[in-house]
C-alpha cells in the first residue's frame, strides 16, 4: 500500500479504473446467464420434438407391400387393368389392312409403324402365328386376334385384281419425242420416276431415233420395254443435231454417244482442219476406233457455219 503512494496522482486514478474494469468484467461473466436464457435449449428441444413427430408420421404411415421387386406398382396395376380392351374384333389380312384398322383393333402406335415398316420392306406375313409373335402380344391379346388373322397366300396371278385402281387407257400408240410424262405413265410398268427418267434421257440425246433407246437407260428392264414396245412409234424429224463445225468441247461431251476425249479429239481436228465436211472424217482418229457411227450419225450436222478457229 505504502508503493501505491509513490505513484502519482494519475497513475493512481488510472490503476483504480483498471481494478475497477477487472472487477465488474469478472461479475457480469458470472452474472450473465442466469439474466439470459440458452437459446441451445430452446433449439434443442424443438429439434427433439420435430424428430418426434417425423417418427410418428413414418409409423402411421401405411407401408405399400409388393410380393416382388419386378412386380407392378399398384397404380400402374390400376392403369393396366383399365387399359382399353381392343375395340373391335373382325378379320383382317395384317398385309393389307391399313394403319387405321390396326389401331381399331388395339394395336399400340408404335407396333402399327413396325409393321408399315416391315411391309414397306417388302416382306409379308405368312402365318397368323409369326404375325402375333412380331406384334409382340401379351398370350390374351394374342389369343382374342389369332381367330380373325386371314392371310391370303395364293399367288399374285391367282388373285382378283383390285377395283380401286383406275383402268388404264388403251393406247394404238404413243411418240416418244412428243409424249409428256402423264402421257408415259398410262404404259404398264411406266411410274412416276420412269417417265421421268425418259424425259431426261430424250433431252440429253436431242430426240430418239428408235424406241430401242429405252433401254440405254440405266437400269430399264427388259420386260418392261417388251411389254411396252408394241405401242410405241417415234418421229426423228425433229431431232436436235449438234453443229460439229460450231460447238464446243463441253456441248460435244454432254451428249451420250460422246465421251470427253471423243469430243476434244473432234474439236481438235476442227482447229487443225478448218471445217470438218461430213462424218468420214471422224473415222480417221484413233479415239474413234471400232466405233459405231450409225447411232451417232442422225444427231451430227455438218453444215458449214462462219467461225475461224484458228484465231482461237
Amino acid at each position: 500500500m505504502n508503493r501505491f503512494l509513490y505513484f502519482s496522482r494519475g497513475q493512481q486514478i488510472g490503476i483504480i479504473v483498471l481494478l475497477v474494469l477487472i472487477v465488474a468484467a469478472i461479475t457480469l461473466n458470472a452474472l450473465l446467464p442466469r439474466l439470459v436464457p440458452s437459446p441451445a435449449a430452446d433449439t434443442d428441444s424443438t429439434f427433439v420434438a420435430e424428430v418426434g413427430a417425423f417418427e410418428q408420421s413414418l409409423r402411421d404411415k401405411p407401408r405399400p407391400v409388393w410380393q416382388s421387386p419386378f412386380e407392378a406398382r399398384p397404380t400402374e396395376r390400376a392403369h393396366a387393368q383399365s387399359a382399353p380392351q381392343p375395340a373391335e374384333l373382325f378379320e383382317f389380312d395384317p398385309n393389307t389392312l391399313d394403319s387405321a384398322g390396326l389401331v381399331r383393333l388395339g394395336l399400340k402406335p408404335y407396333v402399327v409403324a413396325r409393321i408399315a415398316k416391315f411391309r414397306n420392306d417388302g416382306k409379308r406375313f405368312r402365318t397368323a402365328e409369326f404375325f402375333v409373335e412380331f406384334c409382340h402380344l401379351s398370350a390374351e391379346q394374342g389369343a382374342q386376334l389369332l381367330p380373325y388373322v386371314r392371310i391370303d397366300n395364293r399367288p399374285a396371278t391367282d388373285k382378283p385384281q383390285s377395283t380401286d385402281n383406275k383402268p388404264k387407257k388403251a393406247y394404238t400408240h404413243i411418240e416418244l419425242n412428243a409424249a409428256d410424262t402423264a402421257t408415259l405413265q398410262q404404259m404398264p410398268g411406266i411410274g412416276s420416276g420412269r417417265a421421268k427418267q425418259i424425259v431426261a434421257y430424250r433431252r440429253q440425246l436431242g430426240g430418239f431415233t428408235g424406241s430401242e433407246q429405252l433401254l440405254e437407260i440405266k437400269n430399264f428392264p427388259p420386260d418392261v420395254y417388251a411389254k411396252i414396245a408394241p405401242y410405241l412409234s417415234v418421229d426423228p424429224s425433229g431431232i436436235t443435231k449438234i453443229q460439229v463445225n460450231k460447238a464446243s468441247v463441253e456441248r460435244l461431251k454432254n451428249h451420250p454417244y460422246i465421251t470427253f476425249y471423243q469430243a476434244k479429239a473432234i474439236y481438235e481436228l476442227r482447229r487443225a482442219k478448218g471445217m470438218l465436211g461430213s462424218i468420214d472424217e471422224l473415222k480417221t482418229l484413233p479415239e474413234f476406233e471400232g466405233y459405231d457411227f450409225g447411232k451417232l450419225q442422225p444427231y451430227l450436222d455438218f453444215r458449214e457455219v462462219k467461225y475461224d478457229y484458228k484465231r482461237k
